[in-house]
């Protein structure tokens, strides 16, 4: 379901025919930004039921995978901007191999975390701490491959709507895309009996995409984007 549609079946449209407003009670800006919120809450939802199956927004266009250098007896990179939420990190070791680095909890490690393998080698362990990832023992040159040498596997935020925004649709199934408009109308409507069928129709479709997406990959195959579309990036 695109955002604002010409033929008046768009999810703007829908709010206004919802709410009985129109671009003068309820400019377009205020729907806008209340539907990004509602989708930054879908795309929380479904990372929440998500059953061994990783969901990304399918407007993107690369995959939620980001490489770096190793910097010989560097420990801490910078996680990217856009990562929301990290869930693979590997090395690459001598041989060009990439290797699953294990996450460690700090409550687990009954040493300093200084005298943790503080002698630089092929890193085994990771930790994050704020905005970075540590890792031990720090890399050595001789033990890793530099270029590309830290890879992240990363679950990320949706690319929101613009104002301007027309054509564009919601990364998650179709079916549930009026949950955005049931959830921008809410934020304006204030009659009770409206608000009332609203929360009964956003309710009704928040189970259906917990259903659908618990258990997407036992009951569906996933789609696939061309390679030529969907690719890994560097950050540096």
């Amino acid at each position: 379901m695109q955002v604002s549609a010409a033929s008046s079946q768009g999810l703007i449209q829908e709010i206004d025919f919802l709410c009985g407003s129109n671009p003068t009670s309820y400019p377009v800006e205020d729907k806008i930004r209340n539907i990004n919120q509602a989708y930054h809450n879908v795309t929380r939802l479904i990372w929440d039921v998500a059953d061994n199956w990783e969901y990304d927004d399918s407007n993107k266009t690369d995959l939620p995978i980001a490489t770096t250098p190793l910097v010989a007896g560097q420990q801490d990179y910078e996680i990217p901007s856009t990562a929301q939420r990290i869930t693979r990190v590997s090395a690459l070791d001598i041989n060009s191999n990439y290797q699953l680095l294990k996450p460690i909890d700090k409550q687990d490690i009954n040493i300093a975390l200084d005298e943790l393998k503080e002698t630089d080698g092929m890193p085994q362990l990771y930790d994050i701490i704020g905005d970075s990832i540590f890792l031990y023992p720090a890399p050595a040159a001789g033990d890793v491959v530099t270029a590309a040498g830290l890879k992240l596997h990363f679950d990320r935020d949706v690319t929101e709507f613009p104002v301007t925004a027309s054509s564009e649709v919601p990364g998650f199934a179709t079916q549930f895309h009026r949950i955005l408009s049931y959830s921008a109308a809410l934020d304006f409507e204030e009659d009770s009996v409206k608000r009332t069928y609203l929360v009964q129709r956003k309710d009704a479709l928040e189970q259906g995409i917990r259903t659908f997406y618990g258990k997407r990959h036992r009951q569906y195959r996933t789609r696939i984007k061309p390679k030529s579309l969907r690719h890994r990036r560097q950050y540096e």
